[in-house]
């Protein structure tokens, strides 16, 4: 089912929660560097995967819930979505956006 003109809730949930936590969405800028589609997907699969072993919800309800959730999510397009927001150069020059300590 389509929500938001994404491929389901909870593909728009985790590219919204993305793209309103400024350092996750830089952070997700410079992972898709040099990336495909295919290779960045996969990256953002197991960023989901790792934060949810973050906050050790390992059984139960809620740990059926999340985990469900996640694979549900269409990280192929959201993958692309960034690939093609960095094609357009809408994200402008990545390294003079982040600035290092």
């Amino acid at each position: 089912m389509e929500y938001n003109g994404w491929s389901n809730w909870e593909t728009w949930n985790f590219k919204l929660w993305i793209d309103n936590e400024e350092c996750s969405y830089y952070a997700v800028l410079e992972l898709a560097e040099g990336k495909d589609k295919y290779e960045l997907s996969k990256e953002l699969e197991s960023w989901a995967d790792d934060m949810l072993k973050a906050i050790r919800i390992e059984c139960g309800f809620f740990a059926d819930v999340c985990n469900t959730s996640i694979k549900e999510i269409n990280f192929e397009e959201i993958a692309e979505s960034y690939l093609l927001e960095i094609e357009e150069g809408d994200d402008g020059l990545i390294s003079d956006l982040i600035t290092l300590p």
